[in-house]
């Protein structure tokens, strides 16, 4: 990314960082591991240049067989940290989750859509809207699937390595497909990958939330 990741991640890492002392507990968390995740990001994207210049693959081969799997590590890695010395409270892993991939993908867009006005000197709505809720997106959900599932499987000792594995791979595979979709002739429908995952996802929270609420009341009310 260059030099234009690090000014970006100045310009928005650091308002996140003099914010964390100020704001509540819980939204002390959600500022922090928001700023996590655009460490992530920035350290990745260098990681990520070594390894192409070491490679000296094509494009297409390291967008769907090495940065899923470079990037879902490191994203990874401190959902599983709180989880296991902290807490796998299920509501926090998934909150924390998806602010760690929030803040990745704030930092990498925001360098991508920099560079691409310098390239081409405009963009488009249409490219913000696929960027956005595309890889945007993406990042948000992979993590969100790590995290939840963790808090499954943090304290199930036999499947604590297997489940984590399992965890990592799905996120590394799903993100795979979708840089080879984003990239071959059925583009759009890469786009949409993310979007339609996400209503999924929402869709099943909206449900337990429900069941959880008439679980309580029809405690209450016995």
């Amino acid at each position: 990314m260059g030099n234009i990741a690090y000014i970006v991640f100045i310009c928005f890492a650091l308002p996140f960082v003099l914010g964390i002392p100020i704001v509540r507990k819980q939204t002390r968390l959600v500022l922090l591991f928001t700023f996590i995740g655009m460490c992530c990001c920035l350290f990745i994207s260098e990681v990520n240049g070594l390894l192409n210049t070491a490679i000296g693959l094509d494009m297409f081969y390291v967008t769907t067989n090495i940065t899923p799997l470079t990037e879902e590590l490191i994203k990874a890695l401190p959902i599983l940290l709180y989880a296991v010395f902290i807490s796998a409270e299920r509501q926090t892993l998934l909150t924390i989750a998806f602010m760690t991939g929030l803040g990745f993908a704030l930092l990498e867009n925001s360098t991508i859509l920099v560079e691409t006005v310098i390239e081409r000197g405009s963009i488009g709505i249409l490219w913000a809207l696929i960027r956005t809720l595309g890889a945007g997106l993406l990042h948000s959900l992979c993590t969100t699937s790590v995290g939840v599932g963790i808090s499954f499987v943090r304290d199930r000792k036999k499947f604590f390595v297997c489940g984590s594995f399992a965890l990592l791979a799905q996120a590394i595979v799903y993100h795979s497909v979708y840089n080879a979709l984003i990239q071959s002739d059925y583009k759009y429908f890469g786009a949409a990958l993310p979007m339609a995952t996400y209503l999924v996802v929402v869709a099943v929270l909206v449900v337990t939330y429900q069941k959880k609420q008439k679980k309580n009341q029809s405690e209450e009310s016995a």
